[in-house]
Order: structure tokens, then sequence, then C-alpha cells
């Protein structure tokens, strides 16, 4: 029997493009008391909805997107694309 050797395919919600998930950022977002915050999941093992960014430009697309209010604040704030390049 072999291993199973599949790489994880996300789909970036900046760009809609599908790329390998170690090269994508995953941020959470996590359900609290007066709204929701989203927060980056590095081991991409957390609980929660999940959204992955795959670049800084992509964090500024899903500014105008409804779906993912705050996202893109986070994503500036927390500077990961500047760590993973």
């Amino acid at each position: 029997m072999t291993p199973d050797t599949r790489t994880p395919i996300r789909t970036c919600v900046g760009c809609r493009e599908r790329r390998d998930q170690s090269a994508m950022v995953r941020f959470v977002r996590r359900d609290g008391g007066g709204g929701s915050e989203w927060s980056a999941d590095r081991g991409r093992r957390s609980e929660g909805r999940g959204a992955y960014l795959c670049s800084a430009q992509c964090a500024g697309r899903v500014a105008k997107n409804k779906r993912y209010p705050g996202l893109a604040a986070a994503a500036r704030s927390l500077d990961v694309f500047s760590q993973t390049a």
C-alpha cells in the first residue's frame, strides 16, 4: 500500500486562484462577544470559519468583499505576508 501524497489545494478568497495549502495563510474567524474577529492560523488547525489568502495584494482585494468583514484589516495589522516571503 502506497502512502497518500496528495497536497491539499485551497482557494484564495482575494483572487480566487487555487494553490497548495502550504503556499497560503489561513485566517480563522472567531465569533465573540460583540462581533467577529479574524486571526492568523499558522498551524492550520484552529477551530472556526477559515479563509485563505495568498498575498498582501489579495488582502487588499478582499476588503471589497462583504462576505469577509474585517479580514483585510486583520491581515494588514498582523503583517503575516512579509514573514512568509
